[in-house]
């Protein structure tokens, strides 16, 4: 019988197991939540307007959020007004808001290769048929890639794209391609979905989102503060440009609205201005994170296996070898207590060579180094084995 395909769920079901160093889920590090900054929050929160915090509001979300949000937004180059945001319940939300409202059952979607497995797993659910476009670090495609993709019958109805620090290739669009995009798929009349997630992590050369140079008739954007702040606030948001009613409609219908007092909190955390100090911070850290993992990988991975390294973030994409060896050398790390993801479940359809997504942010440096070294000697062994 085959090994069942590994799921978002499977993942996020190994991130407590104390047992494993785990290198597979995509999670940031709890020791760097700003916990005082967010306790707070919390406290002047409830002293001030405890009442609100506890009760039903708008299906939108708490205009104090979406206010700190449209400022926010306004320093990355996005320029809305508060009523043009819709607060989801983490990125995951927004994704299947603006997914479910666009799409249907036999849609054609243009996405990368690889991609976010979520992403994935929330298409497939819909039904759509998938149309790729091969990205990676320092391969990234131009607009003219894309645009061959769009042109292709029969016509997709969206593409789908993490525009800056991709999950899980790193692959990052320049900035002086993103105007041409954006205006390729308005004369074509084909949606862009901009997820901006790790957009914050790149520093000081991140670009400006897509959504910077449109007025939401053709870019939606999606992001969340999980991978920043406090993935447990659960507090992402949407600009679904003109289809916001709609997408306000169905999340509603999904949901009512999302949780009042982590939206009450993560309003006030932004209003305090501590943000881009704790991004410095972040950013600083896991660029020691990587340069750690990634000296191991340069000595330690076989002739023909090469790792990616992204300039941001806190993710190593590895890949090269045949694919058989992602299941075989998952479950030998998994026996010797380290959790690495195959990268099979980042395709829509299989890859053509082994990859692995490795987390650096997750375990201690120590137990980084130790994991990241099981994961290189296993895959030594599996090259070795057949040869």
């Amino acid at each position: 019988m085959p090994t069942p395909p590994i799921r978002l769920l499977d993942l996020m079901r190994q991130t407590e197991d104390p047992h494993v160093i785990n290198l597979a889920a995509g999670i940031p590090s709890s020791d760097f939540l700003p916990m005082d900054a967010l306790k707070t929050a919390l406290e002047g929160e409830i002293q001030s307007r405890a009442r609100e915090m506890f009760s039903y509001h708008r299906p939108e979300g708490a205009a104090s959020l979406r206010e700190a949000i449209r400022d926010y937004l306004r320093v990355r180059g996005v320029t809305v007004t508060a009523e043009e945001v819709l607060v989801s319940t983490g990125c995951s939300g927004a994704l299947a808001t603006v997914m479910g409202t666009l799409l249907k059952k036999g849609d054609t979607v243009v996405c990368e290769a690889p991609a976010y497995y979520g992403q994935l797993e929330l298409l497939r659910a819909i039904g759509v048929k998938f149309r790729t476009v091969n990205t990676a670090v320092g391969q990234e495609p131009d607009p003219a890639k894309w645009e061959k993709a769009l042109r292709a019958k029969p016509k997709p109805k969206l593409l789908v794209v993490t525009s800056t620090l991709s999950n899980p290739s790193g692959a990052t669009l320049r900035e002086e391609w993103r105007p041409r995009m954006v205006e390729i798929c308005r004369k074509m009349r084909v949606p862009i979905l901009e997820d901006d997630i790790y957009g914050d992590l790149l520093g000081r050369a991140r670009p400006k989102p897509l959504r910077a140079f449109d007025d939401g008739g053709t870019v939606l954007y999606v992001t969340s503060f999980s991978k920043t702040v406090a993935p447990g606030l659960r507090i992402g948001f949407a600009l679904p440009g003109k289809w916001m009613d709609a997408a306000a409609d169905r999340q509603c219908r999904q949901t009512i609205h999302g949780g009042v007092p982590p939206e009450f909190v993560t309003a006030s955390f932004l209003r305090s201005g501590r943000l881009e100090g704790h991004l410095e911070m972040l950013r600083s850290v896991y660029a020691k994170r990587r340069e750690l993992a990634g000296g191991i990988l340069s000595k330690e991975l076989p002739d023909g296996i090469r790792a990616d390294d992204p300039l941001g973030g806190y993710m190593l994409w590895v890949r090269g070898g045949r694919p058989g060896l992602m299941e075989e050398v998952s479950k030998q790390c998994l026996a010797k207590g380290v959790a690495v993801v195959g990268g099979g479940i980042f395709f829509a359809n299989p890859p053509k060579e082994a990859c692995f997504r490795l987390n650096c942010a997750r375990a201690t440096p120590e137990d980084l180094g130790r994991g990241v070294g099981i994961f290189c000697e296993v895959l030594k062994s599996a090259v070795v084995r057949k040869k």
